[in-house]
């Protein structure tokens, strides 16, 4: 420590030179700002400020005087100047109040900012009137045909039995009201959104600058499951909504034409005059070609200025069903089963015996109440469409088609979604694992019954619960919606209904393949009752967080509800499903998500292996397996 403390003692000059040399320069410093802040100063407020009166707080009464001083008033400051003259100028800041009241008369400029207000009630001013920020001023049966008055900002002038020289408007928002008044020149040079309003009054020359604004509205669709905005529709026949306004409005009305423009092509004129305020209406037009279209609104108003809105329509194209070629398939379906019957009870003719019609009947005869339960609550779907389409039609009028369709898809997911699951366990999922757990697999096969007939028994009478099933299903879902849409859209509304037929027939085949090889692999029914929960509630939830970590769509491949979510998309409406859009969930959290493409085609393939490989596994593992 002593050390130190010597050593420091001989460092002891130089650090008294360093010392004086950081003082000194923060004097020079501190001396340039002052010098620049005093040059600023007086550069702003060297005119105010010179022989002028200063008021910051309280209620001053100016009576009967002559003052030859400016004015300044701030902060809360209220000045009332009543049959007095005013030489020079007033200078308003803050949430100051001024009251020019009784023959007063102001020879200079009144300048006023932030929240100040000015009422001048039968008074003269020799020089302009300046509001700024948002103000409030108010001027009443003053005559001065020499003031100009200048509006900025967000200002708000009141103009009552007065008369001006010149009324110049900048502004952004706010409103000017003059009324009963005379005024030789008002320039409106500011935003639409901040408005006059002129009535009963006299203006010697109008120079309208402001263009008047148009917003398009509609037709917009947002998905609920994307959060996403887009000016997209499938309906042919759109209807167009907009919102106009402009500045001034006369005597109470707007004076304003607007111009319909699609693809580039004049479509409509509408006249928008008459009305106050603004202008809110509807055009419907006509859309045949499917793709981009653009739609421009034009708003024109007396002075020939022109403000134009335009907007991208996309109309969707959702493939119509094809009836033809599905009837003709139904067709040759029917007459392969027939001919597989026909076949059968030849041979049988020939003494061989086959016990897989005998186990249809069966299966059927014993799942006759199951089937029926499943069709009375397939019309539910229908019924809830029904009913909520009433409500929405009592509540805000017509719904869109794009809306039904929407709803449609929506409520058509959900179904299947825990329809599938109900259905899969309810059906298949102990079908072969009670007959093993019961010890029935053990008397079939003491009779002259085949493995893979006994299996196979089973399965074509699942099938023909589900095709049941599915029709009673499309047909709830189109006589829900059919009763609300438009006479040009039934046609549509009859393809949506093949559309969930067939969805619904995608989904259900390969689920009850799945459900079916877990029931003939497993001995225990809990196992057959897991898997259908597994594949439908659990993995779908854990993949769709996958495709976020991996940056990609491709998780989504092993998610069963992915694929007829897809198909939906693609057939029924694009609004997508639950786990369809996840990739938009990753936009919102600014993650980029590389999108999974695949075609119907593509999907139905997938769907159709997997029937045929897990039916193939199911009756292969039955035929070698060990049946106690």
């Amino acid at each position: 420590m002593i050390k130190i403390i010597q050593k420091l003692k001989k460092l002891k000059l130089p650090i008294l030179i360093l010392s004086l040399f950081i003082v000194a320069g923060f004097i020079i410093q501190y001396t340039i700002i002052n010098e620049n802040k005093s040059e600023i100063f007086s550069q702003d407020f060297s005119t105010p400020l010179q022989n002028s009166i200063t008021y910051e707080s309280g209620n001053i009464l100016i009576e009967n005087q002559t003052i030859i001083e400016d004015i300044i008033i701030k902060f809360t400051a209220s000045v009332s100047i009543v049959n007095s003259t005013l030489q020079g100028s007033i200078y308003m800041f803050n949430t100051g109040n001024l009251f020019i009241l009784q023959k007063s008369n102001i020879t200079q400029n009144l300048i006023i900012s932030d929240l100040s207000t000015l009422f001048i009630e039968n008074s003269t001013v020799g020089g302009f009137i300046e509001c700024r920020d948002t103000t409030s001023i108010e001027l009443f049966e003053c005559h001065t045909p020499t003031t100009t008055v200048w509006k900025f900002d967000y200002a708000n002038i009141i103009l009552n039995s007065s008369n001006l020289a010149t009324l110049n408007e900048f502004g952004i928002a706010g409103n000017i009201l003059v009324v009963n008044s005379q005024i030789n020149l008002v320039s409106l040079n500011g935003l639409p959104s901040s408005r006059t309003y002129i009535t009963n009054s006299n203006i010697s020359l109008l120079n309208d600058l402001v263009f008047p604004s148009n917003v398009i509205t509609g037709p917009f669709r947002f998905g609920f499951f994307t959060f996403n905005i887009s000016y997209s529709t499938s309906e042919r026949i759109i209807n167009l909504t907009w919102i106009g306004w402009d500045s001034p409005i006369i005597d109470g009305y707007l004076n304003i034409t607007f111009q319909i423009y699609f693809d580039n092509q004049f479509y409509a004129e509408i006249n928008g005059s008459g009305f106050h305020d603004q202008y809110s209406s509807s055009y419907q037009i006509q859309i045949s070609d499917p793709g981009e279209h653009n739609i421009t609104v034009v708003s024109i108003d007396s002075m020939g200025n022109k403000y134009s809105s335009t907007i991208i329509i996309e109309l969707l194209n959702y493939p119509p069903f094809q009836w033809i070629p599905f009837f003709i398939l139904i067709v040759a379906i029917t007459g392969l089963i027939a001919g597989m019957i026909f076949w059968v009870k030849r041979k049988q003719n020939r003494g061989y015996f086959s016990s897989i019609g005998t186990i249809f009947k069966t299966e059927l005869v014993a799942g006759k109440k199951k089937l029926l339960i499943l069709g009375m609550t397939s019309a539910a779907p229908g019924i809830i469409l029904f009913f909520s389409f009433w409500v929405i039609n009592r509540l805000v009028g017509s719904i869109a088609f794009d809306g039904i369709r929407d709803l449609i898809n929506m409520f058509f997911n959900i179904y299947i979604y825990y329809f599938g699951l109900i259905f899969s366990i309810s059906i298949g999922a102990g079908s072969v694992a009670n007959d093993k757990k019961n010890g029935s697999l053990s008397w079939f096969f003491s009779k002259p019954v085949r493995r893979w007939e006994f299996l196979w028994g089973k399965i074509l009478a699942f099938i023909v619960m589900i095709v049941i099933t599915m029709i009673c299903v499309s047909i709830s879902f189109t006589l829900g919606s059919i009763f609300y849409v438009d006479p040009i859209y039934i046609a549509d509304i009859l393809s949506i209904g093949g559309y969930i037929f067939l969805i619904g027939l995608i989904a259900l085949l390969p689920l009850t393949a799945i459900v079916v090889f877990s029931s003939s692999v497993f001995k225990k029914v809990g196992l057959a009752y897991f898997v259908p929960i597994l594949v439908f509630m659990a993995m779908p939830s854990l993949i769709s967080f996958l495709t976020i970590l991996a940056g990609s769509d491709w998780p989504l491949l092993f998610s069963f509800t992915y694929y007829f979510e897809q198909l939906g998309k693609v057939w029924i409406s694009n609004i997508g499903g639950l786990f369809g859009s996840i990739g938009s969930y990753g936009g919102l959290l600014g993650i980029t998500i590389t999108p999974l493409t695949l075609t119907p085609s593509m999907i139905i393939l997938i769907m159709v292996a997997l029937t045929i490989i897990f039916f193939g596994l199911a009756t292969l593992i039955f035929q070698k397996q060990d049946i106690p």
